[in-house]
Parts: C-alpha cells; sequence; structure tokens
C-alpha cells in the first residue's frame, strides 16, 4: 500500500522500468539490438526528480530498491522520461475535478457516449 501519490507513482515507473529491462533482455537475446532508447513518460514532477536527484531519494524511505532501480537505469541509459501535461492525460477525467471544455475534451478522447442523451 503507497502512503502517497508520488510514492505509487514512483512504485509504477519502477515495474515500467523492470518490463523495460526484461524487454530488452528478450531482444538482445533474439540478436535484435534496440536502435533508440526507450522513453518513459511520466506526469509526476515529483516522481522525475527524484529519479534524477540522487539526494531526494533520502526522503522516500519506502522507495528504497525501486529509488535504486529507476535511477540506476537512467544513468545506464535503458531509457529517459518525458514529461505528460495533465491536459493530454485521459484518466485524470476519472480523478480530477475540471472544467466543461476540457473535460468534454476528454470524454471524446476517450468515446464516451451520454446514455441520457443518445445521438439521434
Amino acid at each position: 500500500v503507497s502512503c502517497s501519490s508520488v510514492e505509487a507513482e514512483y512504485r509504477a515507473l519502477a515495474a515500467a522500468t523492470r518490463e523495460l529491462q526484461r524487454l530488452s533482455y528478450i531482444l538482445r537475446d533474439l540478436a535484435q539490438p534496440c536502435i533508440r532508447q526507450d522513453v518513459l513518460y511520466c506526469d509526476s514532477q515529483s516522481a522525475m526528480h527524484i529519479a534524477a536527484n540522487p539526494v531526494l531519494h533520502e526522503r522516500t524511505k519506502h522507495l528504497d530498491i525501486d529509488c535504486h532501480i529507476v535511477r540506476l537505469k537512467v544513468q545506464e541509459g535503458l531509457m529517459r522520461f518525458l514529461p505528460v501535461p495533465s491536459a493530454s492525460q485521459v484518466a485524470d477525467i476519472f480523478t480530477k475535478a475540471s472544467h466543461p471544455r476540457p473535460f468534454h475534451a476528454l470524454v471524446v478522447k476517450l468515446g464516451l457516449l451520454d446514455i441520457f442523451h443518445p445521438y439521434s
């Protein structure tokens, strides 16, 4: 159980890192080298700062192993992080309140239909 949203997001980054590492091993065993560096899109600035700055991981006592594996794999060049703006996060429709215009844009992106006002 995660104690904070940053911890939960960082644990997700660690799981994605382990999966990228597994995939790179499989590709290497198949003699298919990776041409480009993998990219992980992350919407948590705090999680990206923890991965980049070795001093910040001291504040996250529950993330010892996860901190080390993510930071190590970033330093080795297995992957890099790119930020994702909140406006592009379609899952935010389920977790955050927003103004009507961004809300309806996300509804369209998800392909949701209003069952009470069907299209004619």
